[in-house]
């Protein structure tokens, strides 16, 4: 029923975009893991409400409720230097956060 990722890669027309979209699923993997780690004292209600929804150009979008908003945006500044250092090498160089 499931087949392994890396037998899906190979199949795909351009294995070039293929890169990309499993870079960008990663950013958004540590990125939800170095947010989680850095609000570990704010109520599990606000941080199942914190989602990563995508990574294109360096952007990362983050939607979350105002008050973790504010929180994130001071902090926005070692988000990126953690998820960058987690990742490996410059992948995040500016997050944007929307309310919902």
């Amino acid at each position: 029923m499931f087949k392994p990722i890396g037998s899906l890669i190979y199949k795909l027309p351009n294995k070039k975009s293929a890169r990309a979209v499993i870079s960008a699923l990663m950013v958004r993997h540590i990125a939800k893991e170095v947010i989680d780690r850095e609000l570990v004292d704010f109520p599990q209600v606000v941080l199942s409400a914190i989602k990563v929804k995508s990574f294109k150009g360096g952007v990362l979008i983050v939607t979350t409720t105002p008050t973790a908003a504010a929180e994130l945006h001071m902090r926005s500044g070692g988000l990126i230097k953690d998820i960058n250092k987690k990742a490996g090498r410059r992948e995040v160089s500016r997050i944007k956060f929307k309310v919902v």
